[in-house]
């Protein structure tokens, strides 16, 4: 059985005759001031005898990541080495009264980083470097920025709200800062009043939807193209396999982006330029108006050409060929120029011999069925250029060597899921997927990591002030946003 706790005044009557105990020297106390004496003031010579002595290695936190892996062992490249113990006072002032200082570290980062400008004009104050890309963390760690580090300001109504009115000060060129190879055609929408300042805390909290489905964005060409016809199942087979998104969208090297689609690629194998169905090796030349014009204004040479082609050598034999292959083509066109009407402008399918068995019928169909054709006061048509884009969304980073198998199922995605081309009928459909599609992975219920920098660049490079500045031709100016 415990024995009677006692009270606090039963206690207090054994130190009744002896008051003043604390004011007593004891020896253990002594030892403790003592100690504590002698760590006090060690520290203090230590830091002093560091300062001129010592090795800046002593005070490494953790492993360097491996870009800086070179100059480990230089602490001088990113930290500032005080001097005198007078800035080692001075500079433990100015932290307990102000925190911690980036500005001179940052200076180092600009010394090698001259590459990399900082954020979009319109931010009202940057972060520090060191804010984002912790060093000491190892080998990895330094690219790897949490989305915290971005919620910092774009969940903050105040910041955004700074953010949008400084940008409406700003020139529209200033924010084009997403350079990209000088072959691709991008496609950007005009910039939104505010900028894109809306607060969200993550991608699938709150994150806008992407502007090319909020806009409703259109396809600015006009090529005339149905993807559902295409996968109709009247299609004949190309090289023995039924047409699919990969016959004609084939990944470059890297697998970020897709090789440009042609004429002579992926369309000629069906759309065949023959329009003389009984010389099929006789094409109509492709992409040049002029050039398409002379051909057909020259046919008698044509068909001499080819007769030689053919192994007709004679020349009295290759006149005949040439006045049969006329003879027979006036049948159906009267004239050169109902012939070059045709050519250019017959939007429906043109099939020179409509009576002959399906085999035997040309398969050239006229320059409108596909193309805009304007007709011209003396001069050749005027087809517009097909504009084939590359990019739709230039502020994302995306790639889709790794969007190829679905993470749920391990088995292989497919296009239509996030692009329903199948359903499309009219050019103008922009098909890219909206923000729901990229949720069904990108979330915590999908378990697909969605930090910002998944899709996003914080840095611009200094040199990409404005591509759009440099552009001369007026579609990719409407491609640029440039109304």
């Amino acid at each position: 059985m415990a024995g009677t706790r006692q009270t606090q005044k039963q206690i207090a009557e054994r130190y009744k005759a002896n008051l003043g105990y604390y004011n007593k020297l004891h020896p253990w106390r002594r030892a403790r001031a003592l100690v504590s004496s002698i760590a006090l003031i060690g520290g203090i010579v230590a830091i002093a005898l560091f300062q001129k002595f010592g090795q800046e290695t002593f005070f490494n936190s953790g492993k360097i990541s491996a870009p800086h892996a070179g100059f480990a062992q230089e602490c001088a490249k990113c930290h500032q080495k005080s001097d005198s113990s007078a800035k080692v006072v001075s500079v433990l002032s100015d932290r307990f009264q102000h925190g911690i200082a980036f500005e001179a570290i940052d200076r180092k980062c600009g010394v090698c980083h001259k590459q990399h400008e900082l954020h979009e004009p319109n931010v009202v104050e940057n972060r520090s470097c060191s804010a984002c890309h912790r060093e000491h963390q190892g080998l990895t760690a330094l690219k790897l920025v949490t989305s915290s580090q971005c919620i910092f300001c774009h969940d903050n109504r105040e910041a955004m709200e700074a953010s949008a009115a400084k940008g409406m000060q700003i020139q529209w060129a200033n924010y084009h800062r997403h350079p990209h190879p000088l072959s691709q055609v991008m496609f950007e929408p005009p910039r939104p009043a505010r900028g894109y300042t809306e607060t969200f805390d993550s991608f699938w909290n709150g994150h806008p939807e992407f502007q090319l489905i909020r806009d409703k964005a259109r396809d600015p060409d006009v090529l005339r193209f149905n993807h559902q016809r295409h996968f109709a199942a009247d299609i004949p087979p190309v090289n023995g396999k039924k047409l699919d998104c990969n016959y004609c969208h084939v990944p470059d090297a890297g697998g970020r982006y897709y090789q440009r689609i042609t004429f002579a690629t992926n369309c000629q194998s069906c759309h065949s330029l023959q329009f003389d169905w009984k010389n099929p090796g006789l094409k109509i030349p492709h992409g040049d108006v002029e050039l398409a014009r002379a051909f057909l204004r020259t046919l008698p040479a044509q068909y001499a050409n080819y007769a030689r082609a053919k192994g007709i050598n004679r020349d009295p034999d290759v006149a005949n060929f040439v006045a049969q292959q006329v003879r027979q083509l006036r049948e159906t066109f009267h004239s050169g120029d109902e012939l070059e009407r045709a050519v250019f402008f017959t939007v429906d399918p043109y099939k020179p011999g409509e009576k002959m068995a399906p085999g035997g019928r040309a398969n050239f169909i006229g320059c409108a069925f596909c193309h805009e054709v304007k007709a011209m006061a003396n001069a050749s048509p005027a087809i517009t250029r097909p504009i084939l884009v590359d990019r739709w969304m230039p502020q994302t980073e995306f790639s889709h060597a790794q969007h190829q198998i679905d993470p749920r199922t391990q088995q292989s995605l497919d296009c239509d899921i996030c692009h329903q081309a199948r359903q499309s009928r009219q050019t103008a459909d922009v098909l890219m997927p909206g923000k729901s599609s990229c949720l069904t992975c990108h979330s915590p219920q999908g378990k697909v990591v969605a930090e910002c920098i998944t899709c996003h660049t914080y840095h611009a490079p200094a040199a990409a002030n404005s591509v759009a500045a440099g552009i001369s031709n007026p579609t990719q100016r409407l491609l640029l946003g440039e109304r």
